[in-house]
């Protein structure tokens, strides 16, 4: 009898998790649609943006939700900071969504301009890609890498780690962007500050080129103005794409990144549609869209677009938002140690 009392015990125990289940999944289904309603009734959303890929992304959108509106606002890292600082200041608020650099997202975080969003999404995006409490999610990386011009230099001449750098040969044939002090910061996180500067100022013989803006210094390897460089790699695949002589190097440990913070606005006009392209952004469709403009996805499922840039193989280190505090440090050290 008692046997007989246990397995009745299990079925109904098996049936009440089978009616949870799908209740949950009736739940999460209704909560969804809840979200498509709303978006629906607000018919908008604003969203200040750093990364020219947006309006791709927002026409996307706009064809998936027909009935939404997306307005991008697009500029460069800091303006768009002082603009939204500003507006707050006045107590206007007119962003829903918004996509900063790391750095830049953290004193969002810490003024209560963003607010946390845990997006169903997320579950793809590994730790330091993105805040455990849930106030951003990364869509897109950038890695420094060393890119090199293939018409003079070799594939098993070009240096393959970061003492590689340092020999007789690479003096006066280096570039680099005079802001790319993130690659020092990100150095000293790995390697402690002593070596970190050691390696700099060894650096800083090699008599490096100079050039404003990552993109132009991939330019000017492809031209052969100089024949390494660090450069963004999802740059030099694109370049790449186009015919250009130019490759990067996988090797080097670490790889320093840097990721682009998604976030829900503190208080946005149009709350579900926000949320619904966040969903959107983060999602396979979006990121693939992200990945087909050359950019490199921050979703972790996605296949790479070449073998370079398979995740996996890949030291990478990728910088936190809450780093913010020492960035005006690492800048000064490095524009000390190349007298810039």
């Amino acid at each position: 009898m008692g046997q007989k009392k246990a397995v009745i015990a299990r079925e109904i125990f098996a049936l009440s998790l089978a009616v949870w289940g799908l209740s949950g999944s009736g739940f999460a289904s209704a909560a969804g649609e809840n979200l498509v309603e709303g978006a629906r009734r607000e018919g908008k959303v604003v969203w200040y943006t750093n990364v020219g890929e947006s309006q791709e992304i927002a026409r996307a959108f706009e064809t998936k939700y027909p009935f939404i509106r997306v307005e991008v606002f697009r500029s460069i890292t800091y303006p768009l900071l002082n603009r939204i600082l500003n507006e707050a200041r006045s107590g206007v608020y007119r962003y829903d969504v918004v996509r900063q650099a790391a750095f830049p997202i953290n004193l969002l975080v810490e003024k209560g301009l963003v607010q946390p969003y845990l997006s169903p999404q997320r579950k793809w995006y590994e730790k330091g890609w993105r805040d455990e409490k849930g106030y951003w999610t990364s869509t897109d990386d950038n890695y420094y890498v060393l890119g090199y011009n293939t018409n003079l230099v070799t594939k098993s001449d070009a240096p393959k780690n970061w003492e590689d750098l340092l020999a007789p040969r690479w003096n006066g044939r280096i570039g680099m962007d005079s802001d790319t002090h993130v690659i020092y910061g990100g150095l000293e996180q790995s390697w402690g500050k002593d070596k970190a500067a050691g390696f700099f100022k060894r650096l800083a013989r090699q008599k490096i080129n100079f050039r404003k803006g990552n993109t132009l210094v991939a330019q000017l390897i492809a031209a052969g103005e100089f024949p390494l460089g660090f450069v963004y790699a999802h740059r030099v695949e694109l370049m790449k794409s186009q015919g250009a002589p130019i490759e990067w190097i996988p090797t080097f440990k670490p790889i320093v990144s840097t990721i682009g913070p998604l976030a829900l606005g503190a208080r946005p006009e149009n709350p579900n549609s926000a949320k619904l392209l966040i969903d959107f952004v983060l999602s396979r469709e979006g990121q693939e869209i992200l990945q087909g403009l050359y950019r490199i996805p921050s979703r972790s499922d996605l296949e790479p677009r070449t073998s370079n840039l398979n995740r996996k193989n890949l030291d990478l280190l990728p910088l936190s938002p809450t780093l913010a505090d020492r960035n005006e440090e690492w800048m000064k050290t490095f524009r000390d140690i190349f007298s810039l």
